[in-house]
This record gives structure tokens, sequence and C-alpha cells, in this order.
């Protein structure tokens, strides 16, 4: 099974290298870092296959790597005295791939970030990898435009210059979302598919390409230190394997979800 090799700075590595731990038995969290509660929204695209990522499901990646960009936006929350409201940032790269020796991305945090946020997720991320922190090539700050519609159907996100990205959401006459799927991810346990609608991508000496109409999707983040600590995640019970562990299958069927 890949690892990831410790390279300095426990960064930020959102969503889609959630895969690539080690044995269950190691995966156990430190005590360290102060208690954290975050709510908010993740906006994640990326090369594998639209509304069938093998990432999210214990398995690798389509292509055997994938190029992505995973974005957070905390609404509101905190990280031990740390107030969070407002955060938003964004790692794009090689986040997950069958040979970790090549994962690697570039964050972006938003220039209206404090540097006390700033560090504070990292540490609260660096928690949540502990068994695999990831490489981490720059850092930088931008300015970072995230819009979610009145309906909830449109996510747009840009950082001018260098990402676009744009994702519907389809739903039934009910008004429900059509894609929600139980998944392996660092904010929760199920994600909703949408339509990737533009995913391009262009930083000058650091990466370019236009993976529109390839996978996205949406989740919110209701994310507390005491989930991870509990191991109530399907990330921290996987093994890479392409199928459901056996404990991921009773989480699964514990949400009321099916583990199809």
């Amino acid at each position: 099974m890949a690892r990831v090799l410790l390279t300095g700075l426990i960064g930020l590595s959102i969503v889609l290298l959630l895969g690539l731990g080690k044995d269950d038995q190691t995966k156990e969290v430190p005590k360290s870092v102060p208690d954290f509660e975050v709510h908010g929204i993740d906006f994640t695209e990326c090369a594998c296959t639209a509304y069938a990522c093998p990432c999210r499901s214990n398995g690798h990646p389509t292509h055997g790597s994938c190029d992505a960009a995973d974005f957070a936006y905390i609404k509101q929350g905190h990280f031990g005295n740390v107030k969070m409201d407002g955060f938003k940032a964004v790692i794009v790269g090689d986040l997950i791939d069958k040979d970790a020796a090549h994962t690697h991305g570039t964050v972006y945090f938003d220039e209206k970030t404090t540097p006390e946020q700033q560090d504070a997720f990292k540490q609260m991320v660096g928690f949540m990898f502990a068994w695999h922190p990831p490489k981490i090539d720059q850092v930088k700050v931008v300015p970072i435009e995230f819009s979610e519609s009145s309906d909830h159907n449109v996510y747009t996100l840009t950082i001018p210059g260098i990402l676009e990205e744009k994702g519907v959401m389809k739903r039934d006459a009910d008004g429900k979302p059509l894609h929600t799927v139980p998944a392996m991810d660092l904010w929760g346990n199920k994600i909703t598919y949408v339509d990737n609608v533009v995913f391009k991508y262009h930083d000058k000496g650091v990466g370019e390409w236009d993976l529109s109409g390839h996978q996205a999707n949406v989740k919110e983040i209701n994310t507390t230190k005491t989930m991870w600590e509990q191991k109530q995640m399907l990330v921290q019970h996987g093994d890479m394997s392409g199928t459901w562990t056996a404990e991921q299958r009773k989480m699964i069927e514990a949400m009321g979800m099916k583990s199809e």
C-alpha cells in the first residue's frame, strides 16, 4: 500500500490524498492539537471518471495519477481559540497516485485569511493526516473567489489567471440531489457528484490542464476533532483494495446508504 513520506512541513492536502494511509492499526491520531469544530463546504474537481471516482470508494485513481483541485471554505468554526469563519484554501496538483512518491501539490490561501488561520488549518489537516503527511511544493497567498447559487445548484471557484471551476448539481423532482454517495473524505463520509462544467488550471512553472467534463463533487463540512479521535471516518478504515472493507460496509449501512 502506498505510503507518503514526511517532507518537512506538514502542510495541506485536502480530500484526494485520503486513501494513501498505512494499515488500520497505524491510523491512531495524536491528541496534541486543540479541540476543533468547523462547518462549511468543499468543492473538488479531478481527472477521474465523472460520477465514478474510485478514490472515494477505497480504490486507486482512474488514470493511476490524479490531477485535481480541492477547495475548502469554512463558513464558521474554530480551532482552539482561533476563529476560522470565512477561511478559504485550495490545493492543486497530483493529489493521489498509485506511486506515492509522485504525489504533490501547491496550496493557495485566500488573501483575506490571517496567518493565525493558516497555521491553525495546517495543524488541523496535519492532525487528520497524521499517518501520511503530503508533499507540498509551494504555498501562495492569492485572491480566491467562490460562489454558491441561492438554490445550491451551481458552484464556481476562481483564482484570477490561475484556476477556473464550475460545477452544477442535478436534482430530482422533489429537489433532492441525485448523486449523493458514501465516500472516503477528509471532512465527512458522503459526497454529492456534480457536473464538471469547467476545470481549467494554468500557473506558469507549476502546472496546466483543461479537465472540464471529468469528475466533480461537493460536500458539506461538519467536522470535529472527536469524529477523528473516535475513528468515525470511512477513510480511517480503508485499504485501497478497490472495494469497501467490512468495517466500511457496516458504517455505510448505519448511515442508511448502500455500499455498492
